[in-house]
């Protein structure tokens, strides 16, 4: 099982200040073989060459997928060519004004618990091989250490002793797979942001678990 988050909205709570936004989602994207993580994977690479680079081979090494910079035509294509895959989506949602003023200083540990708490709802326990689990990067080495811990324990209390867990945490520009996932999720951000569905409405019926978290 191949597993991939993300997260739009950034933690910042200062509302006096133009772009804070009033919500902060995540979201994981989940492949349950490696055969369909080849198919996602292939999809951005498709979109890449046909839609970023347009056939050309490209000077500079191969551009990213990125929610907030790919227009809606090329969301579109992208879902085309990664439909074969048997994919599903995940998400939280915050609504940055419910949350404590305590916690509000504490954005590092926030983030934590609402991952964690979506991490819950994946459904490891359906995964037939080794899992791997890949975070978009936004944490130091030691904050990585700490998590992966606090995760690994969690996780190692739903699963069989003779699952292999694999964490990672790593730029999008690294891995297909956050690219993917950098998309739905921006998705999912503009319709509680913005109210502004045109690339939800796309891939909704992929969403299996969509709830608001409450502090």
């Amino acid at each position: 099982m191949y597993v991939f988050l993300d997260e739009s909205g950034g933690l910042s709570f200062d509302f006096t200040k133009g772009g804070t936004t009033r919500f902060f989602v995540v979201c994981l994207l989940v492949l349950p073989t490696a055969q369909d993580y080849r198919k996602l994977t292939k999809a951005v690479e498709r979109t890449i060459r046909n839609k970023v680079h347009r056939g050309r081979v490209p000077k500079r090494p191969m551009a990213e997928l990125k929610g907030t910079t790919t227009n809606l035509a090329v969301k579109q294509y992208f879902f085309r060519q990664a439909q074969s895959a048997s994919f599903l989506l995940y998400t939280l949602i915050l609504n940055k004004a419910t949350v404590p003023e305590g916690l509000r200083r504490q954005p590092g540990y926030l983030y934590d618990v609402v991952a964690r708490t979506l991490l819950e709802r994946c459904p490891f326990s359906q995964a037939h091989d080794r899992i791997i689990v890949t975070l978009d990067r936004r944490k130091a080495a030691g904050e990585i250490r700490a998590f992966n811990q606090a995760l690994l324990i969690q996780l190692q209390a739903r699963l069989p002793v003779h699952r292999p867990v694999e964490l990672f945490h790593l730029h999008s520009w690294e891995h297909k797979g956050l690219q993917a996932v950098d998309l739905f999720v921006w998705g999912i951000f503009r319709k509680y942001e913005r109210g502004e569905t045109s690339w939800y409405d796309v891939f909704r019926e992929r969403i299996v678990f969509e709830d608001v978290y409450v502090p």
